[in-house]
């Protein structure tokens, strides 16, 4: 111990604080600011009891020494405090880089939370049905009702994007009277012009809320409108860029056997008339079908069999399967999964084939790109995937890869080349070239302007108030069912060939004033109607049986081209119609 030791007090420093890096920040600089206090303290008393000691001392030799001593303690002191100094000015250092790293990544997170924030909020007006439809939408055709064409007539409502590139060239096409004139070739999609659209058209079709909007949603990372306060309406459509820059036209639909409103006799045969005339529309206008079912049905697996069977006689497309996805939205048990998957695909479909294909996605616990092998079975015309509930664990675990392989398809396996559609005039010529077929009549329709820019009307051409047009008298729902008017019959038909065309109608009951034909091209329409007698029977009387049908009729032929497209000849007897068509030399002639 030193001889001077006398002037250290209990109180004072033993100069050693916690290190800076372990030490929290808070109390670091709280011991390093009482620690440099008291050093400052020891120095003043030091000062202080120097003159005192001074006056103390014998000799002037043991002055000198207690100078040198009082020095060296000064010299320790300011000494410890410098160093005090250098760990506080690096402390800071380190510190004001902890705050710039925290604050950076304050920021992060704020964007990630405002980015979430807008991602709920559009999830939630999604399924509110409170986001407009054009919000998302590129465009829409809404088809109410088909026979709505011959009245207020369909809405065409756009996007400010989509108007921004397309309105000119609309305007420019419009005539005085507010039509717009649309192209009619057979070849409108290689018709570029300036509304053209890149990419193949993937149509996600099925029955009423099986998912098919949230399919969509998932595969492009978009916001459509989905949800059990959101109804698709009609044909809407989308232009989007998938993560690889393949180019995708999303055409969404209505939903079949949806709610019908039920207002009279015909509201039910009306809204499945409708639904087959979507459904033709999106058969015409598609490249590539994905068709969302839940628990697989004997009528979904009519709706499918629609599809692939269209697809097979079809001479204009391509690609020939139909990708089935298996929406078990309400599903979260892996073994309850594996029983449907097993009893509602690959029990059913004996000649098909379990594959397996190696995908990477994001995992959303790791957030992380993770390779997986998916399972899907494939038959000779479709491919059938799996999805589970979207917030369970086997959700988590299942959905990601499996819209990574849906991705992988569209990009790599099943999208041709890009090649421009003329997508606005391409629905309008494909509604011209169909809805005559529907009424069989002759019907002229025109895309006119509305109240306001954004706002078109698909309307039949020279129509008055007073003139409507009604549905045939039957048609074919989109899962094979035949579906009658209440006020309708059907005729039956016999056609022979020999030397001349025939067609023998049974119309008993009727006469030649009551038949009208009408001929389009090589198309013959007989049009009658059977009016339903008055028996004279008191309202008490009870009907025992009822199977004479009464109504209107209306049945189109096609007539073979080496034949005249008009007929020769038509008589009424003995309550049979028979038209009579002749050979026509000159086709004869041409094919020979």
């Amino acid at each position: 111990m030193s001889r001077y030791d006398f002037w250290q007090d209990d109180n004072s420093s033993s100069f050693n604080f916690p290190p800076t890096d372990t030490s929290p920040s808070d109390t670091f600089l709280r011991h390093a600011t009482d620690l440099f206090n008291t050093l400052t303290e020891e120095e003043e008393q030091i000062t202080r009891s120097l003159p005192i000691l001074i006056s103390q001392q014998s000799s002037k030799q043991d002055q000198v020494d207690l100078i040198e001593a009082y020095a060296l303690e000064l010299k320790i002191r300011n000494q410890e405090k410098m160093n005090l100094l250098d760990s506080f000015l690096s402390h800071e250092k380190s510190h004001s880089l902890q705050v710039r790293q925290l604050e950076q990544e304050i920021k992060k997170l704020k964007e990630e939370a405002s980015a979430a924030k807008n991602m709920i909020n559009k999830r939630i007006n999604r399924i509110a049905g409170t986001l407009n439809a054009t919000d998302v939408y590129d465009w829409i055709v809404d088809i109410g009702l088909i026979t709505d064409i011959s009245k207020s007539g369909w809405e065409v409502e756009f996007s400010e994007k989509f108007w921004s590139s397309w309105g000119k060239t609309m305007e420019s096409q419009a005539d005085s009277k507010g039509e717009v004139i649309v192209k009619n070739e057979p070849n409108i999609k290689n018709d570029a012009g300036n509304t053209s659209w890149d990419g193949a058209v993937v149509s996600v079709v099925g029955l009423y809320d099986k998912g098919k909007t949230f399919l969509l949603n998932n595969l492009t990372d978009s916001y459509l409108p989905s949800g059990k306060k959101v109804n698709t309406r009609g044909l809407s459509f989308k232009h989007v860029q998938m993560d690889t820059g393949t180019n995708l036209i999303l055409l969404d639909t209505a939903g079949s056997y949806s709610p019908v409103k039920v207002l009279n006799e015909f509201s039910v045969a009306e809204k499945e008339a409708t639904e087959l005339f979507i459904l033709d529309m999106v058969f015409e206008i598609s490249d590539y079908f994905i068709c969302v079912v839940n628990d697989f049905t004997s009528l979904d697996q009519r709706f499918l069999d629609k599809i692939t069977r269209s697809l097979q006689n079809s001479s204009t497309k391509i690609f020939r399967e139909v990708i089935v996805v298996h929406n078990l939205k309400d599903v979260e048990d892996e073994n309850v999964i594996n029983h449907i998957w097993e009893t509602q695909v690959t029990q059913i479909y004996g000649s098909g084939s379990t594959q397996s294909t190696k995908v990477a996605a994001n995992s959303p616990e790791s957030n992380e790109l993770v390779e997986k092998s998916v399972s899907w079975f494939k038959t000779d015309y479709s491919r059938h995937v799996c999805l589970a509930n979207a917030d369970s664990e086997i959700g988590q675990k299942l959905n990601p890869w499996t819209f990574s392989l849906l991705k992988y398809w569209l990009k790599a396996v099943f999208v041709p080349v890009n090649r421009p559609l003329s997508v606005v005039e391409t629905v309008v010529s494909i509604i011209k070239s169909k809805i005559s077929s529907y009424f069989k009549t002759p019907v002229e329709v025109q895309l006119i302007n509305g109240q306001n820019p954004l706002k078109k009307i698909i309307i039949c051409k020279n129509m008055s108030q007073s003139e409507s047009l009604r549905l045939p008298q039957f048609s074919m729902d989109s899962s094979g069912f035949i579906i009658s008017r209440p006020d309708s019959f059907i005729p039956a038909v016999d056609i022979i060939e020999d030397s001349a065309y025939k067609i023998y109608m049974d119309i008993s009951g009727l006469s030649k004033e009551d038949i009208l034909l009408t001929r389009q091209n090589v198309l013959t329409v007989v049009q009658g109607r059977r009016k339903k007698p008055n028996l004279n029977s008191p309202e008490s009387a009870r009907v025992i049986k009822q199977e004479r049908k009464y109504g209107d009729f209306a049945i189109s032929f096609k007539i073979p081209e080496q034949y005249e497209r008009r007929w020769n000849s038509f008589e009424v007897k003995d309550g049979v119609l028979m038209i009579a068509y002749n050979k026509d030399e000159d086709e004869i002639s041409k094919m020979q």
